[in-house]
């Protein structure tokens, strides 16, 4: 459960990363101009639903953008404060924005390990999932909020306790530079 929360961060934190990166029909914008430089974004309530469920207190992520760029390459993608579980992300992946402020998240694999307990003996269950294109949140236009849409995040030939896919659920709170608007 706690996997899938983390799972659900890292979706979140990829898609506020995405929201600043654009496409060439997409302009990235804080305060009337063109954006360039770092952006930083954390959630508090993101989770990973699904046969799973994961879900991290924490998570951040970061990278950068240049004005007119079409993606926005995540450099950085944490998560804390989770349960006994691990979350990691394997490949971090790149964030694209369209017009219309839908977020795309492209190439990220997050590789979560669950332990459990079954009739005394300690079990781990290892689960990929990984996006391809896959539209996974909005921005709030002219807000500092990235809000997570729920799409199925597929699984990785992996364990057969994973489930197929998994669903991302929350927000992103963009704490560097803060308000975004598409143009």
């Amino acid at each position: 459960m706690r996997y899938l929360k983390t799972l659900t961060m890292l979706v979140v934190t990829a898609a506020a990363l995405t929201a600043f990166a654009g496409t060439a029909s997409a302009t990235i914008t804080s305060g009337g101009s063109a954006y360039t430089g770092e952006i930083v974004a954390t959630s508090t309530n993101s989770e990973l639903d699904g046969t799973i469920d994961v879900r991290c207190d924490h998570s951040s992520l970061a990278g950068s953008t240049t004005a007119g760029a079409t993606t926005f390459a995540v450099t950085s993608l944490t998560f804390s404060e989770c349960t006994a579980d691990t979350y990691t992300a394997i490949k971090n992946g790149s964030l694209r924005f369209d017009s219309n402020g839908t977020i795309f998240w492209e190439g990220t694999e997050l590789t979560v390990q669950l332990h459990r307990v079954v009739f005394g003996f300690p079990i781990t269950t290892h689960c990929i999932y990984a996006t391809s294109g896959t539209d996974i949140a909005t921005l709030a236009e002219g807000t500092d909020q990235i809000n997570l849409i729920g799409t199925n995040i597929p699984q990785k030939a992996t364990d057969s306790g994973c489930g197929s896919n998994a669903q991302w659920t929350g927000s992103y709170t963009i704490v560097k530079p803060g308000a975004l608007t598409i143009d």
